[in-house]
């Protein structure tokens, strides 16, 4: 079986719960799947999505009590450079390791999945590397995105800990799958990021190549806001992740560059469950009425069948669900696995 079977179920990072183990067991029984680890925001700063890719990346302090990461002023950078190199070259993934205290929903997933026969595929995630240089500050307090060097240099160490991801993913025999979280793209174009097309392509571009000289791995960039589409879709995704709920009508403006991610075997996940206010106001009725005309209009803007939209579909919830209380985040699990369901039905029938 394919883990790519169609209209699969997945999350896409932070959760408010708090207990790893009883979170992954929610997890795996709404998206048995493709389940994803949870971030545990609220355990702690160092599971936040900067916080938790942080470590061993070069001349970066991670100040837990101040709850900050930045350029430290007191580590020449010449040497951590050097040095930060010398352990890409190596090629020791083990090096770029999340810690327990860093990710616990990781390893909750590792141990939970080796009993899931169910499990076609791991998914995991990691801040992206624009997102990651755009709120990391050098000692004047400018964006680390604007220093070539270092910009490269935390985009590799950023692919040697998603490649690592992978790795155990594999080594637990399943699928692995790897979500680069790029937020900050929600930014693109604006007097706030001045950073060209050229330059964000070249970034995570490179990132995902260093990813892949360790294995095989597919791997998705996820978008929470409005961005340039067709800048995301031009470069080596195999999964588009994206909030269908607030933004379908802005992806559909970019017709011809899906049109060709998918004729290369793209993957589009749509983020069905809004993660915010108007989760209130949805059903499960209302959100699956809601992906229909979705689905019907772009198979109509793309000229493809329905049936072709639905097979290059997965469902996950709008953003992450850290914001929501608990009882709203299960709420928003299991619409998603309904639609999930309602989905396979649809495509089957």
């Amino acid at each position: 079986m394919s883990a790519f079977l169609p209209l699969a179920a997945t999350g896409i990072g932070s959760v408010p719960f708090t207990e790893p183990h009883e979170t992954v067991g929610l997890i795996l029984a709404h998206m048995p799947r493709v389940p994803y680890w949870p971030q545990m925001v609220r355990r702690g700063f160092l599971e936040e999505m900067v916080a938790q890719a942080a470590r061993n990346l070069p001349g970066l302090k991670i100040d837990e009590a101040a709850r900050t990461v930045g350029v430290d002023p007191d580590i020449p950078r010449d040497e951590a450079l050097a040095h930060f190199y010398e352990l890409v070259f190596a090629g020791d993934l083990e090096v770029f390791a999340f810690l327990p205290e860093e990710a616990s929903g990781f390893f909750a997933l590792l141990e939970a999945a080796a009993a899931c026969p169910q499990c076609l595929a791991l998914k995991g995630q990691l801040a992206g590397p624009v997102t990651f240089c755009g709120m990391v500050k050098d000692p004047q307090g400018k964006a680390i995105l604007y220093d070539r060097e270092l910009a490269q240099a935390m985009g590799q160490g950023l692919a040697m800990k998603a490649a690592w991801q992978a790795a155990r993913f594999r080594d637990a025999g399943k699928t692995a799958v790897v979500f680069l979280d790029e937020p900050y793209l929600t930014g693109f174009g604006s007097a706030f990021m001045t950073v060209s097309r050229e330059e964000v392509e070249e970034i995570l571009t490179q990132t995902m190549e260093a990813v892949r000289q360790f294995g095989p791995v597919s791997l998705g960039v996820h978008c929470c806001g409005n961005t340039d589409w067709g800048m995301l879709l031009d470069i080596p995704i195999d999964i588009l992740s994206f909030d269908s709920y607030g933004y379908f009508d802005n992806l559909k403006l970019y017709a011809k560059a899906l049109a060709q991610f998918f004729d290369r075997g793209g993957i589009l996940a749509w983020g069905l469950v809004p993660t915010g206010e108007d989760l209130k106001n949805e059903t499960t009725d209302s959100l699956w009425r809601r992906f229909q005309e979705q689905v019907k209009d772009l198979a109509g803007a793309l000229g493809m069948e329905v049936t072709e939209v639905l097979s290059r579909a997965w469902l996950t919830p709008a953003c992450g669900m850290g914001y929501l209380t608990p009882d709203q985040a299960r709420q928003a699990l299991g619409m998603l696995s309904d639609l999930s369901a309602r989905g396979r039905n649809w495509l089957g029938g």
